[in-house]
């Protein structure tokens, strides 16, 4: 990793391989806006965001509503959610992208943080 980087997260990061939906809301230069839902795949997860996988680039700052599936699937999270960055994973055309939560229900909230709460327990 390089020296320069400067970790900017407030939240510890839990590894979480699974698909959310994922729709894009406001477009800007070079986005794909979509009115239908699409997939990614999750990387990681905290209680302020998510890191996904995606075919293709969405710009910095546009808002997007995902549906994160967790807890095996038992539990739908909705949020709305910011895009902080975008950047080509890998010379296939695949994207990485980290999305901040800003709008979250308070009984997602919860469930949310319980679920990483239980997932840092388990890997300690």
């Amino acid at each position: 990793m390089n020296a320069s980087y400067l970790e900017k997260r407030m939240e510890t990061r839990t590894d979480i391989e699974g698909i959310l939906r994922y729709k894009v809301l406001g477009d800007g230069e070079d986005t794909l806006t979509s009115f239908k839902y699409e997939k990614a795949s999750t990387r990681n997860i905290s209680k302020g965001g998510v890191c996904v996988i995606l075919p293709h680039k969405i710009g910095e700052g546009n808002v997007i509503r995902v549906e994160l599936p967790i807890e095996n699937e038992s539990l739908l999270i909705k949020a709305f959610c910011e895009v902080q960055w975008c950047r080509l994973a890998n010379k296939d055309g695949i994207y990485e992208a980290g999305l901040s939560f800003i709008a979250l229900k308070d009984d997602d909230a919860k469930a949310l943080e319980n679920f990483i709460n239980e997932r840092e327990a388990k890997a300690m």
